[in-house]
């Protein structure tokens, strides 16, 4: 949703109420599609308008008051949580397909079997529930914010926050942007895979924050989310790479452990050895992507790429300090 002129420069509770009706207007879009037909990027949509929604409503929450209650976050997180689960199948899915091609034939039949197990469509009973999830966390935010009076006004909540919402988005951007930095800062070796996948997440709230700035003349915010997007690509190959290494790995250990389960014990234990080259690949993938993260973006803690970020925020600081 882009932010106009007139929102930057009204009240935080203004802007903030703006920006989150206009997030549950484009999820609402996005979850009628992923209700019909098959289509490969209604999930991925349907993902980020959720992480979005809920990305700018914890940002504002203070702001935003009484409308955003505990329950409905509730429900928005175990939708993310459970479209994470379909997304992750999908993107194993599509690296087990780019992959078959360069392995040895003998192994190929393995890369059928892992595909097929991880097949993202034995996660769509799990969609549907999300959608009833969303529907319900969607219709009470849009009823709550509909009640509330504008702020400004006879009976607006208490505790509104003051000066403009230009103002007040320069500070998350910079709060945020040091978020990014300390958790960059602590990663040291591949084995610091969760803290490298929370700088990723962290790097994301940053660039949802920005994003409804594209528009806004003067902001300068093209430069920074395509610098924050080359820090999330980067961050998140890593985290495929590892996420693929360890879906191979405990396939592996599972059919050591009960081959005689589905009642193909020799054909499933036959499978090992290509589940072993699927997870050296993964693994050879983590490493190299580890070593370009560790050149690139460690050394100065992500600083070249949050530079653009700081530069919108004192862009909106110059907005606020003229109005």
């Amino acid at each position: 949703m882009p932010l106009h002129p007139e929102i930057l420069d009204g009240t935080p509770t203004e802007g903030a109420r703006g920006l989150a009706l206009g997030m549950l207007a484009e999820a609402r879009g996005r979850a009628s599609l992923l209700a019909g037909p098959a289509d490969a990027e209604a999930l991925h949509d349907f993902r980020v308008s959720i992480r979005r929604l809920r990305s700018t409503l914890r940002a504002w929450r203070e702001p935003l008051g009484k409308p955003v209650r505990d329950k409905d976050l509730r429900r928005l997180r175990r939708v993310a949580r459970a479209t994470s689960a379909a997304r992750d199948a999908e993107v194993l899915v599509a690296w087990v397909a780019g992959i078959a091609g360069s392995l040895p034939p003998a192994h190929r039949a393995t890369a059928d079997w892992l595909a097929a197990r991880l097949d993202s469509g034995t996660q769509r009973a799990d969609l549907s529930r999300s959608l009833e999830r969303f529907g319900a966390a969607a219709d009470s935010l849009t009823r709550r914010f509909g009640r509330e009076t504008p702020a400004g006004s006879p009976g607006a909540l208490a505790g509104t926050s003051a000066g403009t919402f230009a103002a007040a988005l320069a500070g998350r951007i910079r709060e945020q942007a040091s978020s990014v930095q300390a958790c960059l800062s602590r990663v040291k070796t591949e084995d610091d895979a969760p803290l490298a996948h929370r700088a990723r997440i962290e790097g994301k709230r940053l660039r949802y924050l920005i994003e409804p700035l594209r528009e806004a003349i003067g902001a300068r915010a093209d430069p920074a989310v395509k610098a924050l997007k080359r820090l999330q690509d980067l961050l998140g190959d890593l985290n495929d790479a590892q996420l693929a290494a360890t879906a191979t790995r405990e396939a592996r250990q599972e059919l050591g452990a009960e081959p005689a389960r589905a009642g193909q014990g020799s054909r499933l234990v036959g499978l090992r050895p290509g589940l072993r080259a699927l997870e050296r690949l993964a693994d050879e993938r983590a490493h190299q992507l580890f070593s370009r993260i560790l050149a690139e973006v460690l050394p100065t803690h992500g600083a070249a790429l949050l530079e653009p970020a700081l530069g919108v925020a004192a862009a909106l600081e110059a907005r606020a300090h003229s109005s």
